[in-house]
């Protein structure tokens, strides 16, 4: 009788691991193996650090890259590239330790240094990359009380059941800094159970006497923001806080009235959902609510937005791919962008038909970044590729977390000196044209060069190349493309897993009055079907006239 027993309840133990397991994988790509697969380290290191300034090993890996230069496949919008700064940045939230010495909860649990939005040098850093949208939102977002009769000189706490609580002070500092850079602001109103009656209904008063101010001061806003990442509500508040797909159709058309009264010429839409590696949307069939979402309210909707991480860093508590140095050499890791680009972009088809797609919220690691591997040179590799799948995958505009702010900013928030990745977005803004063009990819060891093609900012074509082999060269040709004089921006760094970037062997850095340097190619007497030599883990962009 006793082993019966026992063999029901091991079957039972069984059967409920086997439907846990197939609700956390539903909808996944790879499913339980590559969540398992996403744990563990990955079998490729990263020896020789300085392998991008060294000849491979071997023979080069020869590659032709045919570029279709006349229709392009999609055209992005003049501030394809843009950035965010954190609600819990403007507001002094909670947010993520810079330490990274232990598993934090929720958007983080150190508070964050109210950002110095009147900084003259973070001034003449954001204006280099303009035009753009400066988005501020996060997980703080859905915590905040705007309170705008208080100048912040007198400190008060906020109402209860809120979080954080933002003045006036703090709104004129981000919507000037957004108005004299050349910034378009996109700001993401709480939706969050702090800002929601009884009855679950969303109370827009208190968003009222914020666009009622901005209205009143003559500040612009091109985009309003109903809500962060809902498809998380579960795990950030509980499950029983979750938000109906009818509710919030509801909540929407209270904000577009509101939107309509006080700012007309401003877009309205909804909350991008976070989509995870291997996983999507988290316990998607449970909470999923980007396809309800948009099946329900896609109408209502000016952006269709989401959200997406590669990776996740040594700080959250759950991670679907956990990030590694070596992890985004990988092709297919890369390529999961695409994937679950494709799939927002076919449900925008379905329930948005003509709405532009942003990923709306984006960096190298989840939870703040990666210490020593979202702030330098090896995370450019994984920037630019992204960029390029999804500039010819039907996205308008891509919004990286953050301008400035813990390891997975552009800019160090404490020396205020660029990183990698803000060179990297500086040089595509200033080549990379509008129109992302077709290309094709072929020969040896192809998975692991990867190409891209703009019209050229001014007139021409401009190729991208990066090469993820960490042992071999690259020798790419472009048939078809026309010989003679391409101009060359090669990148590389001394260290792959160091802050430096040269550009054609130039170490690229502020001047010493904090003015940007000239972006300046090298000339090359291209002949046809000779190729161009990329050494490991270097990248190159290539402009034809």
């Amino acid at each position: 009788m006793k082993k019966r027993i026992f063999l029901i309840l091991a079957g039972s133990i069984v059967i409920v691991l086997f439907v846990l397991i197939r609700i956390g994988v539903w909808n996944s790509r790879g499913g339980f193996t590559e969540f398992i697969r996403g744990q563990r380290a990955p079998s490729l290191t990263i020896e020789n650090r300085d392998a991008s300034l060294r000849d491979g090993a071997g023979p080069a890996c020869a590659v032709l890259v045919r570029i279709d230069a006349g229709k392009p496949v999609n055209t992005v919008d003049p501030e394809f590239i843009s950035f965010a700064i954190d609600s819990s940045q403007l507001v002094g939230g909670k947010w993520w330790n810079p330490k990274a010495d232990r598993v934090e909860m929720g958007g983080g649990e150190k508070h964050a240094p109210v950002f110095n939005f009147n900084d003259p040098r973070m001034d003449a850093l954001a204006r280099g990359l303009a035009p753009a949208y400066l988005r501020i939102g996060g997980t703080e977002a859905d915590k905040v009380y705007y309170d705008m009769e208080s100048d912040g000189k007198e400190k008060k706490a906020p109402p209860a059941g809120y979080e954080s609580l933002m003045n006036r002070t703090h709104w004129d500092a981000a919507a000037g800094f957004a108005a004299r850079n050349g910034l378009k602001l996109v700001f993401t109103l709480n939706t969050g159970p702090s800002s929601r009656k009884p009855d679950g209904s969303w109370d827009a008063a208190n968003a009222e006497s914020l666009l009622a101010y901005a209205a009143k001061r003559g500040q612009r806003v091109a985009m309003w923001e109903l809500g962060n990442e809902l498809n998380l509500f579960w795990y950030a508040y509980g499950p029983s806080k979750t938000v109906s797909p009818a509710q919030y159709d509801r909540d929407l058309a209270s904000l577009r009235a509101l939107v309509k009264k006080y700012h007309p010429e401003s877009l309205c839409t909804g909350q991008g959902s976070a989509v995870w590696p291997v996983l999507g949307e988290p316990l998607g069939l449970l909470f999923g609510t980007m396809a309800p979402y948009l099946e329900r309210a896609g109408k209502s909707f000016d952006v269709v937005s989401w959200h997406y991480y590669p990776q996740q860093s040594r700080r959250g508590p759950v991670g679907s791919r956990r990030a590694y140095p070596a992890r985004l050499l990988e092709p297919d890791y890369l390529d999961e962008a695409e994937y679950w680009g494709s799939r927002i972009v076919k449900l925008r088809g379905e329930f948005a038909p003509g709405k532009p797609v942003w990923l709306g919220e984006t960096g190298n690691a989840q939870y703040g970044g990666e210490p020593g591997l979202s702030n330098v040179y090896i995370a450019g590799l994984w920037w630019l590729d992204q960029l390029g799948l999804l500039a010819r995958n039907g996205h308008s505009v891509v919004v990286r977390q953050t301008l400035c702010g813990s390891d997975y900013g552009m800019i160090d928030q404490d020396t205020r000196v660029p990183r990698p990745d803000y060179w990297n977005s500086l040089i595509w803004k200033r080549l990379m044209g509008r129109g992302a063009c077709g290309v094709h990819v072929e020969g040896e060891g192809v998975s692991k060069v990867r190409a891209y093609a703009h019209e050229a900012a001014g007139g021409g074509t401009c190729a991208l190349v990066i090469n993820l082999h960490h042992a071999r060269n690259a020798a790419v040709s472009f048939p078809g493309m026309k010989e003679g004089r391409v101009m060359m921006y090669v990148m590389n760094a001394p260290d792959v897993l160091g802050g430096d970037l040269l550009l054609n062997g130039t170490k690229l850095a502020l001047a010493a009055d904090g003015s940007l340097p000239a972006i300046q190619g090298t000339t090359l007497d291209l002949k046809a079907g000779s190729p161009i030599t990329l050494r490991p883990l270097s990248y190159a962009f290539i402009r034809f006239q």
